[in-house]
């Protein structure tokens, strides 16, 4: 069998056929071998010694490929191992789903603080709620047989009155009660992708929606992001060229917390009305907004468009509710709602009745006092950031519950491995990427915390991790 630096020499002769520095030269050898398959995920790279005896190259043309090669995520470097090839090499799908999301999650142990799920505690309301259930409901929990498999009544009247105070003319009969917004998702996109045509999604987007991407036989189309958020004029001309059934977008957008103007939305709106696509408005933590501007629904444009509306109860009250739900027209709304009882009989009743009088009696005050602890959380996180002489880099959100930070020396997967061994785990921008590559450097910073616990965290990140 040929050794890598023998595949790599062949190669090699190929771009040295071109120009640029002979450095940059090799790190292109390594990639093109990889994205042709040649050299998978995980393959033991040669020393960079070794590399350039074998190639009768300098140490210092090695070292400066094998640098550009770690910060575009394409070579993962241990203390004392062998350089391996990084995520990158993984490609679009390289990630399983599985793997994506396993890092939004909070593993078998309790970490010191958990940086790598975007869930808050519970709101007041909910302790309040769940301290006296019998007082709160103004009854016995305990009613009927525990099942509400099509949606308890006041729920979904609770959810219609909040999509129509946000401007959505919603019906009951066009309301799905879910299992949180991630079951809401699942059941749009199993229901309308297929295998001939792509899903549109942002470059990157929640990793949630890869797993319903792949089950539904569909593959995933990137739509082009800049640092003020989607690219629309870009994102309409992928649009014409591949047709795709749906589109997937996230406001605020999870994990970069940019938006998307009402002007552009129209535009956007206007462009899948005429392609036939149907948009998936993820507003999950669409009301989560910092500088005090609530941002326009699709479905309240009043535009041609099919869209689908998701929505839910974890990120302003609790996810340990499991409620969320999803609007749609009232055809498509009866299959999904069967199709979901069949699934798993529903969220439980007692925890449906629980949500409808949050939601209908408690949502402004909580709303409010939610977003005014992120604000307190997120001045810790630049305190912190600041006190430890961390060299991170991000924007403050426009909205959302998190940061999208950048690490100038690149190396997201290996420093959020770094703080998993912590016990301060974060969530790698690879999670997230749909092109490969585009969150090689970046981490995904959640501030829901309490501010003593965010500075707890970043302390450990910096003094353990960075």
């Amino acid at each position: 069998m040929r050794t890598t630096a023998e595949q790599l020499s062949d190669v090699l002769d190929h771009w040295q056929t071109g120009t640029g520095p002979l450095y940059v030269q090799l790190a292109n050898a390594i990639v093109s071998l990889a994205e042709s398959g040649s050299l998978e995920h995980g393959t033991r790279m040669p020393s960079e010694r070794a590399l350039a005896d074998h190639l009768h190259l300098s140490r210092n043309t090695v070292t400066a490929a094998y640098q550009r090669l770690r910060d575009a995520g394409w070579l993962e470097v241990r203390p004392g191992a062998a350089p391996t090839l990084g995520v990158s090499s993984r490609g679009v799908l390289g990630l399983s789903p599985q793997e994506r999301f396993v890092q939004i999650l909070t593993g078998e142990s309790q970490p010191v603080v958990a940086f790598n799920t975007a869930s808050p505690p519970p709101a007041p309301a909910v302790t309040e709620a769940l301290r006296d259930l019998p007082g709160f409901l103004g009854g016995s929990p305990a009613v009927g047989n525990g099942y509400a498999a099509l949606g308890d009544r006041d729920l979904v009247l609770a959810v219609t009155q909040h999509l129509r105070r946000q401007g959505i003319p919603a019906r009951p009969e066009e309301v799905v009660i879910t299992a949180g917004a991630q079951q809401a998702i699942w059941l749009a996109v199993t229901m309308l992708a297929t295998s001939r045509r792509p899903v549109a999604l942002e470059s990157v987007t929640y990793p949630g929606v890869f797993d319903a991407v792949q089950a539904s036989g569909s593959r995933p189309l990137a739509l082009p992001m800049g640092t003020d958020g989607l690219d629309v004029a870009g994102s309409i001309k992928l649009l014409r060229a591949a047709r795709p059934d749906l589109a997937y977008t996230t406001t605020f957008h999870n994990p970069t917390g940019t938006a998307i103007g009402d002007d552009d939305a129209r535009v956007l709106l206007e462009a899948s009305a005429a392609l036939g696509t149907t948009l998936i408005d993820d507003r999950t933590i669409g009301d989560l907004a910092l500088d005090g501007s609530a941002l326009t629904p699709f479905a309240a444009m009043g535009t041609d468009a099919s869209v689908i509306t998701v929505g839910g109860m974890s990120k302003v009250f609790w996810g340990g509710l499991r409620i969320g739900w999803l609007h749609t027209n009232a055809t498509l709304a009866a299959q999904l709602r069967h199709r979901r009882a069949a699934m798993d009989l529903g969220s439980p009743a007692l925890f449906q009745r629980v949500a409808a009088r949050l939601l209908a009696e408690h949502y402004e005050e909580t709303l409010t006092w939610r977003v005014a602890s992120m604000l307190e959380s997120l001045d810790a996180v630049d305190e912190a950031v600041e006190e430890h002489g961390l060299d991170w880099e991000y924007r403050r959100p426009v909205g959302g519950p998190a940061l999208w930070v950048r690490l100038p020396d690149g190396g997201a997967a290996r420093f959020a491995a770094r703080a998993a061994e912590a016990g301060a785990p974060v969530a790698s921008g690879t999670a997230f990427e749909v092109l490969p590559g585009t969150g090689a450097d970046r981490f995904r910073l959640p501030f829901y915390l309490p501010p003593e616990e965010m500075k707890l965290g970043i302390k450990v990140l910096a003094e353990r991790a960075a």
